[in-house]
């Protein structure tokens, strides 16, 4: 009787067990559909764009089949935009009342796609769905995302995972000099003055067109709510390439041409600025580049808002660079580029 009552035991935990590795082989084995847009610090998936003169340009977004065995049908994932979705991210990051700093949806003036259906089809596990953009008459002081989602369909099952059916999309345009500089070296005087200098360690340059950059004057802080008024924009004229490749040239730089009323911020040159570009290889990675821009600068802004009543004239000299380092063996120049 005893020896039967542990064969019954033994039996019964078989059982358990070839029950749990067939719950496992279900997992394993199960077949779900998501975007290849990993997040980041900021909560965003940020993609990069390179400008073109007409405005336009394209992304293609991979959707995935994910699972370990082969896909073995076809499949059509359903893909919309979600704004909710955003929304929520802005009440959790941001306070209610700076609105002004949220980020912004895409208009759907400036995107578009080819269909809102991506077909991957049997046998493969990945595809490449492409968004158009427009980005003719955009204005870049915002952080501007497309928040997109995979729709619900029997047909198929999203992988929630982390919420990896979702991609909230940071669009970056970007050129030749466009990125985050390093501003140690820009001291920022009271005019008149040449001691105690205040600094800022790093300034975002982003995209007017194809030569043209813009960042925020001085120690104007990013998020301030009249920030717009305190662009300084910096045109690359043709330069001249020396035999070690460097190439320098002049930049023109102004501030806004559309200012009005009477407490302007008069953002203007003091002297001639330059710029230089250069490649050089990196010093323990073989395959990869490094492209250093520097910009050696001396202007002079107003600021108007800190204090209405007494504004305050200050002048900015140094240098700021810029360095991407770039793996040459990359085609896509988006992909190509470590951000």
């Amino acid at each position: 009787m005893r020896k039967l009552y542990i064969l019954g035991m033994m039996l019964g935990v078989s059982a358990m067990f070839s029950a749990c590795n067939d719950e496992w082989k279900d997992e394993l084995y199960q077949q779900t559909i998501s975007f290849k847009a990993p997040v980041g610090d900021n909560g965003l998936s940020e993609i990069y764009v390179r400008y073109q003169p007409n405005g336009a340009g394209i992304y293609q977004l991979p959707v995935i089949v994910s699972g370990s065995k082969t896909n073995n049908r076809d499949v059509d994932v359903k893909i919309s935009v979600d704004e909710d979705t955003l929304r929520t991210l802005n009440q959790a990051r941001f306070p209610a009342d700076r609105q002004d700093i949220w980020y912004v949806p895409l208009a759907e003036k400036h995107y578009s796609f080819e269909s809102n259906v991506c077909h991957i089809p049997a046998g493969e596990s990945i595809k490449l769905y492409p968004i158009n953009f427009n980005f003719t008459g955009l204005e870049l002081d915002d952080k501007y995302v497309l928040p997109l989602t995979i729709e619900e369909d029997p047909s198929y099952m999203p992988n929630k995972y982390k919420g990896r059916y979702k991609a909230l999309l940071g669009v970056n345009l970007f050129n030749n000099y466009s990125g985050t500089y390093n501003t140690t070296l820009m001291n920022i005087y009271i005019e008149g003055t040449s001691s105690d200098p205040a600094k800022v360690d790093t300034r975002v340059a982003r995209v007017v067109n194809e030569n043209t950059i813009f960042f925020y004057a001085g120690s104007t802080w990013k998020e301030d709510e009249e920030r717009s008024r305190y662009k300084v924009f910096v045109e690359f004229q043709e330069g001249t390439k020396d035999a070690d490749g460097t190439i320098k040239g002049k930049l023109r730089v102004y501030g806004s041409p559309d200012e009005i009323g009477e407490k302007k911020t008069n953002i203007e040159p003091l002297g001639e600025c330059t710029y230089e570009k250069r490649v050089v290889q990196h010093e323990t990675i073989k395959y990869m580049e490094r492209h250093l821009t520097t910009l050696e600068l001396s202007y002079k802004y107003t600021d108007v808002t800190s204090n209405k009543k007494y504004p305050m004239t200050y002048e900015v000299k140094g240098s700021m660079t810029m360095e991407r380092q770039i793996n040459p063996l990359i085609p896509d120049e988006d992909q190509a580029i470590e951000w």
